[in-house]
């Protein structure tokens, strides 16, 4: 959980008119999950979550593990991207890594994703575009893929490879290749002359594929190899929406969100998708800030909200911060460069959680330094 949200930077913003197989963009009713704006509320920590625990991660031999770029939890492992790739148990012992960098076969140069599939670790090498594919519960290296696929990112599900197309102003935003024969291109989403208008987003990792939020509009799709299927779409009342007019303007000027008073209060944006068994977590873009909901898969109920939290080890992982869902939580990564921060604001407080079952996400808080690894926060959310 990074210890700001203030400085996130609003939303790249452009059209979407997606023509994506197995889809129909404004076909809401299509979506797996409709999910309907309601009013604001201002919830509390304890309305929201009925516990949360910390697991501290141990450095195996004192090194700096770097910025982590993601996290994954697969089959009680704990898998972070940073510098190179680290496995941990859920104790926070360090089962494997591998930081080694160079330009052998088994090596890369910039990890920039991973994705854990059918008992494989895969990662994205995109200064050398190719992949490499890791035993996930040993390490072991097993093969590389290598293609003339430019990616800027890269996903394995099944016999599958999805490549977040480095040169996708031409050509598709992703493209889906067969793990055995990478040379082979099956499929392509989100392409050809959409794409100055569609193709912005945020792409979240999830046990079971790959999902894709827009930037422009309020609905995200789901990628499992040769399927691209809609799944969640916002409903935003029509005198919230943000007027096509203004979309065309930033199109045609090159920027990236309203100007001066058209910024207003619109809301539009999807990104930053979370999900576990239960719960689907996001953000949409209110012109100057974000609204974070929560939706209760097995209700159908939502909540839509600011920021509520006052302490920093209460935040909520549905923001910018390095996190994922996995079984009946969601994961994310409270990192070192927050402990300081976080540590002033406890000590400003000078009291526990009123409630005993925080209170050991408390004391985890409370005993980390600048010079730990990160911990991973585990957060149940309360049925809606």
């Amino acid at each position: 959980m990074n210890n700001s949200f203030s400085n996130l930077a609003l939303l790249c913003l452009l059209t979407l008119t997606i023509s994506c197989n197995n889809s129909n963009p404004d076909g809401v009713s299509e979506f797996k999950y409709n999910i309907t704006l309601t009013e604001l509320t201002e919830p509390t920590w304890y309305d929201m979550v009925d516990s949360v625990s910390y697991i501290p991660l141990k450095s195996p031999d004192n090194t700096v593990m770097g910025e982590i770029k993601q996290l994954i939890v697969n089959n009680e492992r704990i898998y972070l991207l940073a510098d190179g790739f680290y496995c941990f148990d859920m104790e926070g012992n360090c089962l494997f890594k591998q930081t080694t960098k160079g330009r052998a076969r088994n090596e890369f140069m910039d990890a920039s994703s991973m994705s854990v599939s059918d008992g494989q670790l895969f990662i994205y090498d995109r200064m050398q575009y190719k992949g490499l594919f890791y035993n996930a519960q040993t390490g072991q290296y097993i093969s590389t893929l290598n293609s003339t696929l430019h990616g800027r990112a890269g996903y394995c599900i099944g016999d599958y490879v999805i490549i977040h197309n480095l040169n996708d102003v031409d050509e598709a935003r992703f493209i889906v290749i067969s793990k055995d024969n990478p040379e082979n291109i099956l499929d392509n989403y989100f392409s050809e002359k959409e794409h100055l208008t569609s193709i912005r987003g945020t792409d979240s990792w999830v046990d079971d594929g790959l999902i894709f939020s827009s930037y422009r509009r309020d609905l995200a799709w789901k990628m499992t190899g040769t399927e691209c299927l809609p799944y969640i779409s916002i409903t935003v009342p029509e005198e919230q929406k943000l007027p096509d007019q203004i979309i065309d303007e930033m199109i045609d000027n090159g920027t990236i969100s309203p100007q001066g008073d058209a910024r207003g209060d619109y809301t539009y944006g999807l990104s930053e998708i979370k999900e576990c068994d239960g719960f689907i977590t996001g953000q949409l873009n209110d012109g100057k800030s974000f609204i974070y909901f929560i939706f209760d898969k097995g209700s159908g109920n939502s909540r839509f909200f600011k920021y509520p939290a006052k302490e920093v080890w209460q935040q909520l992982p549905i923001g910018e911060n390095v996190c994922a869902g996995y079984k009946d939580c969601i994961c994310a990564i409270v990192n070192p460069e927050s402990v300081l921060l976080l540590k002033s604001i406890l000590g400003s407080i000078g009291k526990e959680p009123a409630q005993e079952k925080f209170r050991q996400a408390y004391n985890a808080i409370s005993a980390l330094t600048e010079n730990d690894y990160p911990i991973v926060a585990r957060i149940w959310l309360k049925e809606l």
